[in-house]
């Protein structure tokens, strides 16, 4: 008795220690600032107050209980974490009016309208088991279902990115869950010591710019953990013309289906990125698993991946479980290109450097694929210090690279090499100095039979709204040498079980090279 009573007495301190403010230890539930969770109600206001009153009094816990609660734009502040409970959802407004504009960024998809937004904040977290949604398809163009696979096209404004983290130090991600938003999903910007964990990124397959995670400008940040399904890049990072360095960034154990790329660096490469990690991944219903496009004035290097597990199951053209790309990407003007402010057009200076990329180690990857590593740089320039080691490629079919290949104008397809970007090979590269493949297994179909599940009555492709066919009355519409190599200066090739699929090819189709075999 004398225990339950205790126990009964220390309830009632409870109870009495939180305030009509909502606060108990410095936690503030925003229902106790006027929010309803009946996803009518425009709970801006109360998510505002109760962060203002966390950060005034040094920090605390800002609480989204189980419910559905709107709100245009929510601006977090130093030492305050946001956490969204499980049964609690956030939903972004349809009505841009309820995004105060922030800063216009390089391109389309880096609006000033965000539904979670952090600047020059320290100690921050968006924490907890529910859910923020963007409501995405509020701002985008009509579509039907039945035309999938589709792009679908977005407004002209848009909530993107949803969650926007700008020039923050010491941010927390972790556990929730995030849901399509207008364009990017999340978008880590000149921040440092970031780490983003446990977290769903739950996006339409075909959304528009659909990115899951972008990385700008930043250091010492960690992603691991987390289950990514997403139209375009799923992790990307990049350095604009307006950013700083990329740098000691490590991408883990993550699981991520992703119709583009799913684990990559650049388009944008217009300052250094460098001691990148990639590690532990599976990919699933990707166009590329991983890929490197150094356009930029910066350099991209130091960059390892290893311990990947991948397929190209996609309904795209021209699948590439890998693809690295160096070129020196031009605006229309002639200079070089940065990207367009949105509404104007705007060249980055980088002082008249050309992109570079050197050190890059990729080992112990298994990919059931149709397509091929591609690996270039344009004309006048060479990737510098490239090995793969202990790379599989299982193919349940083999895809043609010839057909329509020049209808495909996407600046992700090395434009510059013609002849790299249509050699019939598993292995194509050129202009690369010091390659080292070793332990390179190629496994051809085993039947003329195309398994059920590689077969789609549609395919589209990057760079086009157009839809083509493929031929699918036997695995091996073309024959294909296991290595293709142009201008390769340096280096070695080992691989005994890399065999031509047939029709007479040679297995290794070297030329223009200094490349020995082992």
């Amino acid at each position: 008795m004398e225990f339950m009573k205790f126990s009964f007495l220390a309830f009632l301190a409870f109870m009495a220690c939180r305030s009509n403010s909502g606060s108990h230890h410095n936690t503030y539930f925003i229902t106790d600032f006027g929010a309803v969770g009946d996803s009518i109600t425009l709970c801006t206001r109360a998510f505002e107050a109760a962060i203002d009153r966390a950060h005034k009094i040094g920090g605390g816990t800002v609480v989204v209980p189980p419910g559905r609660f709107t709100s245009g734009t929510i601006e977090l502040k130093s030492n305050v974490t946001l956490e969204v409970q499980a049964g609690g959802k956030i939903i972004g407004s349809s009505n841009l009016e309820h995004y105060p504009p922030k800063t216009w960024g390089h391109n389309k998809d880096r609006q000033p309208y965000h539904l979670i937004f952090a600047k020059g904040a320290e100690n921050i977290a968006i924490t907890g088991q529910g859910v923020i949604d963007g409501n995405g398809p509020a701002f985008w163009e009509a579509h039907s279902l039945d035309s999938l696979p589709f792009w679908i096209m977005a407004k002209g404004k848009k909530i993107s990115p949803m969650v926007e983290i700008e020039g923050c130090r010491n941010v927390k991600i972790q556990d929730v869950t995030l849901k399509t938003g207008g364009g990017w999903t999340c978008h880590l910007y000149n921040s440092d010591i970031v780490h983003v964990n446990r977290v769903k990124i739950l996006n339409n397959l075909y959304s528009p710019n659909g990115d899951g995670i972008d990385i700008s400008g930043c250091s010492d940040v960690t992603v691991s953990d987390c289950i990514i399904k997403t139209c375009d890049d799923a992790i990307c990072l990049k350095t604009f013309g307006d950013s700083r360095e990329c740098k000691r960034i490590t991408i883990n154990n993550n699981v991520i289906e992703c119709l583009c790329a799913a684990l990559k660096i650049g388009n944008e490469s217009f300052r250094n990125i460098e001691q990148v990690s990639f590690t532990n991944n599976v990919v699933y219903g990707s166009n590329r698993a991983f890929a490197i496009y150094a356009e930029g004035g910066g350099t991209v290097q130091d960059i390892t991946v290893s311990n990947l597990v991948c397929d190209t199951r996609t309904p795209l053209l021209y699948n590439r479980p890998i693809h690295i790309s160096l070129m020196e990407r031009k605006g229309a003007d002639g200079s070089t290109y940065g990207g367009e402010k949105y509404g104007q057009k705007e060249f980055y200076d980088v002082e008249g450097r050309k992109p570079q990329l050197r050190n890059v180690s990729i080992s112990n990857v298994v990919a059931r694929t149709d397509g091929r590593i591609l690996i270039t740089a344009e004309p006048g320039m060479m990737i510098e210090n490239l090995t793969l080691r202990d790379i599989q490629l299982i193919y349940p079919l083999i895809e043609d690279p010839v057909p329509h290949v020049e209808e495909i104008k996407s600046w992700q397809f090395s434009p510059k090499n013609p002849e790299a970007k249509k050699a019939r090979a598993a292995l194509v590269a050129e202009n690369v100095m010091n390659l080292v493949v070793e332990n390179f297994l190629v496994k051809w179909p085993e039947t003329d039979v195309v398994p059920a599940e590689w077969q789609f009555p549609k395919l589209i492709a990057n760079g086009t709204q157009a839809s083509f066919t493929r031929n699918y009355s036997k695995s091996k519409v073309a024959d294909m040498s296991a290595i293709w190599a142009r201008n390769i200066q340096g280096g070695y090739w080992y691989a005994p079980l890399a065999k031509a699929s047939g029709g007479g090819l040679p297995d290794v189709d070297i030329n223009y090279s200094n490349w020995k075999s082992k």
